[in-house]
Formats: structure tokens, sequence, C-alpha cells
């Protein structure tokens, strides 16, 4: 009886562990949502000026302008790419927060992801699927033969953006 009364015991406890493992791991994910959401959010509205304003630089199929909504979806687009920037930088420097102190390790890794996927984004984009085509007023990055405009957007945001993250996480008071 006492044996099964200690294997009892061993039982509950690890019960007890693995709830409240798990009652972290729901907190922990709900953070995470949270600040995920607000990135995206950030990021969304950030972009969409830039968008609208190297918008002239392209033109659609037929020689149409771009229309203000396309524009609008290719701000959410960056949204999603700002996502998968927070996820290389947290799957590179292995932390969840990386963004709060990124120092060089971090902005390197934001700056060269930012770069390796806005070429392959205007690649894709204009020589593969043809969706748009540059205007002669894009510039042009010399061998690469891809706009200036949305690969200095993709340099110069996405620091800004996870900027603007630490400084609402901290004003949250790192609860969030």
């Amino acid at each position: 009886m006492k044996e099964e009364t200690g294997h009892h015991e061993c039982e509950r406890r690890l019960f007890n562990r693995r709830r409240k493992s798990l009652g972290g791991s729901v907190m922990w994910s709900h953070l995470l949502h949270q600040r995920l959401t607000v990135l995206f959010g950030l990021a969304v509205v950030v972009n969409h000026p830039w968008e609208r304003a190297q918008s002239s630089l392209y033109v659609m199929p037929g020689e149409a302008e771009v229309e203000w909504w396309m524009c609008t979806a290719a701000s959410v687009a960056d949204g999603l790419v700002v996502l998968l920037l927070f996820r290389i930088g947290w799957l590179v420097i292995g932390q969840r927060d990386w963004y709060l102190r990124p120092g060089a390790r971090g902005y390197a890794v934001l700056l060269l992801s930012g770069a390796v996927i806005s070429v392959t984004v205007e690649w894709i984009t204009i020589y593969g699927a043809h969706w748009w085509a540059y205007s002669p007023r894009m510039p042009l990055v010399p061998g690469l033969n891809i706009g200036l405009a949305p690969l200095a957007q993709m340099l110069v945001l996405p620091p800004l953006i996870f900027a603007l993250l630490a400084w609402w996480h901290r004003k949250m008071g790192n609860i969030v």
C-alpha cells in the first residue's frame, strides 16, 4: 500500500509540473501572439506610405497605373515578410525577444535576410510571374537588375519597425 501511495504521489507531482508547464506555455503563446499581432500591424502601417510613394516606379501589364488597393495588398505582404524576419531573427539569435537589444548581430540578420527576401521577391514578381514591371523612373541596382526602392524598403523599414515593437514592449512594462 505504501509503495502504491508513493507511486500516486509521484504521478501527482508529475501532473502538477506538466500543468504548470502547460499554463506557462499557454501564457507564453498568448504573449507571443500579441507581440506578433502588434508587429504585423506596425509593419503594415509603416510600409503603406512607402508602397504608395514608390507605386509610380512600377507599371502594371498594359501600362496601367498601380491602384491604391494594390499598395494596401503589398503592405500586407510586407507585414508577412516582417513576421518572417522575426522568425529568422529568433532562429539565428536564439531568443524570442531578440528585437529588444538586437545589437550588431540582430541588425546583420535583419539586413541580410531583408536583402535576400527583397531580391527574391523582386525577381519572382518582375521576371518570373510578370505581375508588374519597372517604370523608366525606377533606379536599378547594378548587377542585380532589381529596383533600388524595394530593396531600400526592406533594408530601412524593418529595423524601424522592430525598434517600434521594442518601444511598445517596454511601454507595456514587459508584461506582454
